[in-house]
């Protein structure tokens, strides 16, 4: 069942691309915008940003600057294509409708995630340190086992975040879903989600792995990681949505 979610949620952003790029297109553009207007990408080379913070010159009010604007529209896009697709609530032009009350409750249990899975990934964290020192140690070459370690500390926390997700359409749509009732309602599909889990984490590497050979021409390379990143948003808000459509109001996965 967890192949079926991965490639049902991928099938919702495919058969409703003219939806969900007049959704998403413009808040995203923006996003684009104004991260390469203040040089820094948050999903871009960290080892420069390391570097720029150690020569001191890391431009610390843009990183926030871009922090806010890519939560707020990324939480804006959220509330309108969970609501797009579960209430058919259609969009009227290129900027989705601004629903600030379900944009705050969705923030607000976001947080709440947040709040849960620090610590789960600070334990996994530990734990793949240790791994990881014994990978090298054996021989394993480098990029491979930081593939493996990525996967180590992320799996248990998207599990557990995937499981309590329900609660971030529900806040779209307006209805109260607790954590204990999301726990409850993804009882018994464990090893479905963590499936879920797994390829959701091995798509998100492979799709990025192009920019290994394109970074030799930094005009490709931003295109590409322009349109993955779109790509990963939309999946990756559908995957919630699906979760929610599937456990909660028992939507069959066609």
């Amino acid at each position: 069942m967890g192949w079926q979610i991965f490639l049902h949620s991928i099938r919702q952003v495919t058969g409703n691309l003219p939806a969900a790029l007049r959704i998403s297109g413009a808040l995203f553009l923006v996003q684009l915008v104004v991260s390469t207007a203040l040089g820094v990408s948050l999903g871009g080379d960290q080892a420069a940003l390391e570097a720029r913070m150690q020569a001191g010159n890391f431009p610390f009010l843009g990183f926030i600057l871009v922090i806010v604007v890519a939560m707020l529209t990324g939480i804006w896009i959220a509330v309108a294509w969970h609501r797009y697709v579960l209430k058919l609530e259609q969009p009227s032009s290129f900027i989705p409708a601004f629903h600030g009350d379900r944009m705050l409750s969705y923030f607000g249990n976001s947080l709440l995630l947040g709040v849960i899975a620090i610590p789960v990934a600070l334990v996994t964290s530990l734990i793949a340190g240790l791994i990881y020192s014994g990978l090298l140690g054996g021989g394993m070459p480098g990029p491979v086992a930081g593939i493996v370690l990525s996967i180590i500390i992320l799996l248990p926390v998207v599990v557990v975040v995937y499981r309590l997700s329900v609660i971030l359409p529900g806040a779209a749509l307006g209805e109260k879903v607790r954590l204990g009732d999301a726990w409850r309602r993804t009882a018994g599909s464990s090893g479905a989600i963590i499936l879920l889990a797994v390829v959701s984490i091995l798509a998100a590497i492979v799709i990025d792995l192009p920019l290994f050979v394109l970074g030799s021409v930094p005009l490709l390379a931003f295109a590409w990681g322009a349109a993955t990143a779109w790509l990963k948003m939309m999946v990756g808000i559908s995957i919630l949505t699906t979760l929610y459509g599937h456990f909660v109001e028992g939507r069959a996965l066609v």
